[in-house]
């Protein structure tokens, strides 16, 4: 006697639905780059070719891989970020221009990063990103 049953149900879902939903997302994603404002203005550095402003107003600090700070890639010198903080600040208090260069070691502290770029935007410098090999 064959107990099975014989209307067996098909798990399986219709891809025609998710077609409509997938044509319909990229014609709106089309249609809002379009619109969009393409004037952001991005602060891009320059090379030193065609830069041809001066050092000025450039503080460089440095962060090693044990995540100690050091200044102008002296690495003879290297502080904690709590005596690192007031020399920084005399430093910047002298410059006409506000711009900070932040070198990071690739093996160094991403907090230690953070904390300088939060102490940057905290006192309205203008911090610039590099990092070491």
């Amino acid at each position: 006697m064959d107990l099975g049953r014989r209307n067996k149900v098909k798990a399986e879902g219709g891809m025609s639905s998710m077609t409509d939903l997938v044509f319909l997302m990229m014609i709106f994603f089309i249609i809002m780059s379009t619109m969009s404002n393409n004037t952001l203005p991005v602060d891009l550095p320059q090379d030193s070719n065609g830069d041809t402003s001066t050092k000025d107003g450039l503080v460089e600090i440095g962060i090693a891989e044990n995540s100690q700070y050091f200044f102008d890639a002296d690495k003879s010198a290297f502080y904690s970020y709590e005596e690192m903080e007031p020399i920084l600040k005399a430093k910047m208090d002298k410059e006409p221009v506000k711009n900070l260069k932040i070198t990071g070691d690739k093996m160094a502290n991403y907090e230690a990063v953070f904390k300088v770029i939060a102490l940057a935007k905290m006192n309205d410098w203008k911090p610039v990103l590099t990092f070491q090999m």
